[in-house]
């Protein structure tokens, strides 16, 4: 798979392609829909797949109140597409000058001279250029005079509910891991290098792996059932995300992920770890002190225990 950075860093334009357009934040399963069709679409012609995506969100960008961060890494969309079949990605850095440009000038200077467009396709809800004010009419319009064919997907539904990137933030958020991982069609996972942190689990018998994310989003606070990746191996977890309150006077801080590996003993800092998040168990809390924390831990860990023997992992 090929990765540009910008439609007009391609080393020649593309003769034909098939094309879908978006953000595709988590690849989710509505995403999934117009991936399976590109590629379908790119077979069908014999001519190359693409994906054209941007960086950052345009959210963050236009609306940073608004705080929208990505669910994974960029890195992890890349792996989802190629996984998918799709041959080229292209990641446009978008930028307060990028959002100016106009939805006519984005079509004909990005997308038809660079890419030469069979097919288009692209989701119900979508809309792009200045303001916004691209949207399916206009593109439909554009499409049909210059012979370019245009495959609307219509919302996909999961349970009842339009499946999109701000449910599954949401169940994230509220710690319904499940919920998640179903719109996901895959297991959550937060992925970063392991650091020296306090040492603080190992004086209470429990080292742990503090892993520094890749990303800016933070699902709910708290104690988890992981599996923590290392290399190709998967290792039954416990995983604390929060800001470990009974350490901290303010009970703020930096959010820290650590991991403590069930039947395991290896150094790892420097190391690159993906922590799977399989099932909530408590939110943070404070303690009165060590020993009541080290009670909670041992609880914890007895329930994890259990639920591994009860979820065999592969």
């Amino acid at each position: 798979m090929q990765v540009y950075q910008g439609a007009k860093h391609l080393s020649a334009p593309l003769a034909a392609s098939v094309v879908t357009i978006g953000n595709f934040d988590g690849v989710h399963l509505g995403h999934q829909q117009l991936i399976e069709n590109v590629v379908r679409e790119a077979q069908y012609f014999g001519v190359p797949s693409v994906v054209y995506t941007f960086h950052p969100h345009p959210v963050k960008v236009l609306h940073p109140e608004r705080a929208t961060y990505r669910l994974f890494d960029l890195k992890d969309q890349q792996e989802q597409f190629e996984k998918r079949g799709i041959e080229n990605v292209i990641i446009e850095e978008f930028t307060r000058d990028f959002a100016k440009v106009t939805p006519q000038e984005f079509l004909d200077n990005y997308v038809l001279k660079q890419l030469n467009p069979k097919t288009l396709v692209v989701g119900h809800d979508f809309n792009f250029g200045a303001d916004r004010a691209g949207n399916i009419p206009f593109l439909e319009k554009y499409c049909a005079a210059k012979g370019i064919r245009l495959i609307i997907i219509p919302p996909f539904h999961f349970e009842g509910a339009v499946v999109s990137s701000t449910r599954i933030r949401e169940h994230l958020k509220n710690g319904e891991v499940q919920k998640a991982n179903d719109l996901l069609a895959r297991t959550y996972y937060l992925r970063g290098h392991v650091e020296k942190g306090f040492q603080r689990g190992r004086t209470i018998g429990v080292p742990t792996a503090n892993v520094h994310p890749d990303v800016e989003f933070i699902p709910r606070q708290g104690v988890y059932c992981t599996l923590t990746k290392i290399g190709s191996h998967m290792h039954p977890s416990i995983t604390n995300i929060g800001v470990n309150p009974t350490f901290q006077e303010s009970g703020k801080g930096p959010v820290k992920i650590e991991t403590h590996l069930f039947d395991f003993d290896a150094q790892l800092y420097g190391i690159e770890v993906e922590v799977y998040l399989l099932k909530f168990l408590r939110d943070e809390k404070k303690f009165s002190g060590i020993e009541e924390l080290k009670n909670q831990i041992q609880n914890d860990m007895a329930e994890a225990r259990k639920y591994f023997d009860e979820h065999p992992h592969s």
